[in-house]
């Protein structure tokens, strides 16, 4: 998260450090993004960035926040919807992208998905009805709860990058993560996993 220093910049200057990055990383593959690049285009020295961000994982980890946030932010008010109503939301979010600016943040995003980033998303769709009742689902651990959650977010991927790329038609896509969806949430239902 970025630091006290960095909430403290004029409103401005935030949104243009946090949109010279979306546009690195829009550009580039993670390993191959630069912090001297953003800091750069950004108007600011390598090492004034350090005082806003510890790190370019630091930063990439903000913006994937900021970007999801409207979709995560519907685990608060999705307790009366459908159990894969939060998965689904995010994957048709993720989609809406195809051929719009911002579908290269996508495709690098699902692209460099590591452990730590997806250990941080995993950790928010715990929250999400499909995973919610541990009781009930017969999953006994955090650790269970993040397995399946990291699963979701693997094959998501899959889905999305397929369509981006061109292999899937947008049916198949939605298809194949539909039936990931059903096979989760029909195993869940029974006495094992």
């Amino acid at each position: 998260m970025p630091t006290e220093k960095f909430f403290n910049l004029p409103k401005d200057k935030q949104e243009n450090i946090l949109s010279c990055a979306f546009m690195e990383f829009s550009e580039n593959d993670f390993d191959k993004a630069s912090i001297f690049s953003i800091a750069q285009k950004s108007g600011f020295s390598r090492s004034s960035f350090y005082c806003y961000f510890k790190d370019k994982n630091d930063i990439y980890k903000y913006l994937v926040y900021n970007f999801l946030k409207p979709k995560l932010e519907l685990v608060k008010d999705s307790q009366d919807l459908p159990p894969t109503y939060l998965p689904t939301s995010i994957f048709d979010y993720l989609m809406s992208f195809y051929g719009k600016p911002e579908q290269n943040f996508v495709m690098h995003f699902l692209k460099n998905m590591n452990p730590e980033n997806i250990h941080y998303i995993a950790y928010e769709l715990q929250s999400s009805p499909l995973l919610i009742n541990c009781n009930r689902t017969k999953l006994k651990t955090d650790f269970d709860i993040y397995i399946i959650s990291s699963a979701i977010l693997c094959n998501m991927a899959i889905a999305i990058l397929g369509y981006f790329e061109k292999k899937y038609t947008y049916k198949q896509a939605k298809d194949y993560f539909d039936r990931v969806l059903e096979i989760l949430t029909n195993s869940l239902k029974g006495d094992k996993i």
